[in-house]
């Protein structure tokens, strides 16, 4: 392992190569949350794929715990004000506070007993994604991105078809999930880790000043980020309050098309993130505004493909590969699309303000969003049915977007 770690190490890396890897690994890591929910639905039925499905949900919204928005924070320190060991260690904290957040979040929404102990392991099993970003934001900082995609991608195939041969062998999602967790943990400490101790010690060290400093500066763009995640989980939370598991599984099949945007964005855009840091850092302002420009119309252009694409052949698509019969949902399913547009935009904006430094005008704005959707859920949900959730949702990624593009143009000007 040491001369095969040695080589990869020693390869000669380009922003190219960085982007391509790390593309493939991203789009790994999307197209694993997609295929997963329709592997479910294909081998157990609708029922529990509903079930799955707001298990599921709950497990992302608490994985934003885990990942505490350091990742953004992490690639983005160009003066090391912390060390590999600071960012390390914080996982080990961000992770515990996970696994209970799983329990309190599934209790307090009054999630069944199935519910809540899915809601659990498949937390456990994200916490392996949670240690990867952190080892993926070391290789980034050291300019050998490529590595990180060249794990993603081993390592969330590996456990995607470990998990489908159990499900396909027994039908258990608690077996399967297990078996998958136990694959990412051992590619983890059996790659990402001895890579990673070639460049800089690995080392968990509880530096508790280190520690405090780090949460403050992140807490804010955290907040902001757990807050967008329950935004968009609030209409999964009222259709498994108002609704069905069956309709929470149809809901769950065409709300997957609409992260197709953000995963061709974070191809392109996230390998440029660094660039973006450095020129705002170096006040080169001009080449801050064309990266900006330059990422926009690239998800303008990416939305109307993925619009014109959705509305010819989504439904027909969707309804052939899940098993479901979708065709009264293609409506929703535009919605869907155009709020996740206008996710992809919020992305690229809400690192255009970490950059800035401006992380807790993200709070402000994603707090006025959740109170929005909140107030709203019921009666559109419950008046509406599906269409009710996904126009909530549109109008949630309308508010964030509107409000951090006046941000972005705001501190720019200021910059004059």
């Amino acid at each position: 392992m040491n001369k095969y770690a040695d080589r990869l190490i020693s390869q000669e890396t380009s922003q190219k190569k960085d982007t391509l890897w790390y593309t493939a690994g991203s789009m790994s890591s999307a197209l694993f949350s997609m295929l997963i929910s329709l592997a479910v639905t294909r081998i157990l039925g609708a029922n529990q794929a509903g079930v799955f499905a707001i298990a599921w949900a709950a497990a992302q919204l608490m994985q934003s715990v885990g990942w505490f928005s350091m990742r953004q924070f992490q690639v983005s320190d160009v003066e090391d004000q912390f060390d590999f060991r600071d960012y390390l260690s914080s996982k080990v904290l961000t992770c515990a506070a996970m696994l209970a957040g799983g329990f309190l979040y599934a209790g307090l929404y009054g999630y069944s007993a199935q519910k809540v102990g899915l809601t659990f392991l498949l937390c456990c099993f994200m916490t392996a994604d949670v240690f990867a970003d952190v080892f993926s934001g070391f290789f980034q900082h050291k300019s050998k991105l490529h590595l990180a995609g060249k794990s993603y991608v081993v390592r969330i195939w590996t456990s995607f078809f470990v998990i489908v041969a159990v499900l396909l062998a027994c039908g258990n999602l608690i077996a399967a999930f297990t078996a998958g967790f136990g694959v990412s943990a051992l590619w983890l400490l059996g790659f990402d880790v001895p890579l990673a101790m070639k460049l800089d010690k690995v080392k968990i060290q509880f530096r508790w000043e280190q520690q405090r400093r780090l949460f403050k500066e992140c807490f804010p763009l955290f907040l902001g980020s757990f807050l967008l995640i329950f935004i968009m989980n609030v209409s999964k939370n009222g259709i498994n309050s108002y609704l069905s598991d069956e309709v929470q599984a149809c809901y769950s099949i065409i709300f997957m098309p609409s992260s197709v945007i953000n995963m061709f964005s974070m191809f392109v855009c996230v390998p440029l993130y660094g660039h973006v840091a450095v020129a705002w850092h170096q006040k080169d302002r001009g080449r801050f505004l064309k990266l900006m420009r330059n990422m926009l119309l690239y998800i303008f252009a990416l939305t109307a493909v993925v619009l014109l694409g959705g509305y010819l052949l989504g439904i027909p698509v969707l309804s052939w590969i899940s098993g479901l019969d979708l065709r009264e949902y293609k409506s929703a399913l535009m919605v869907l699309l155009a709020a996740g547009g206008l996710y992809g935009i919020i992305m690229i904006l809400n690192y255009c303000i970490t950059v800035m430094r401006k992380q807790k005008v993200i709070l402000f704005v994603y707090v006025a969003a959740a109170v929005l959707v909140q107030l709203l859920s019921k009666t559109m949900i419950v008046g509406y049915g599906v269409m009710g959730a996904v126009s909530l949702y549109l109008l949630a990624m309308a508010v964030i977007c509107l409000a951090f593009a006046a941000v972005c143009i705001y501190f720019v000007a200021l910059e004059k």
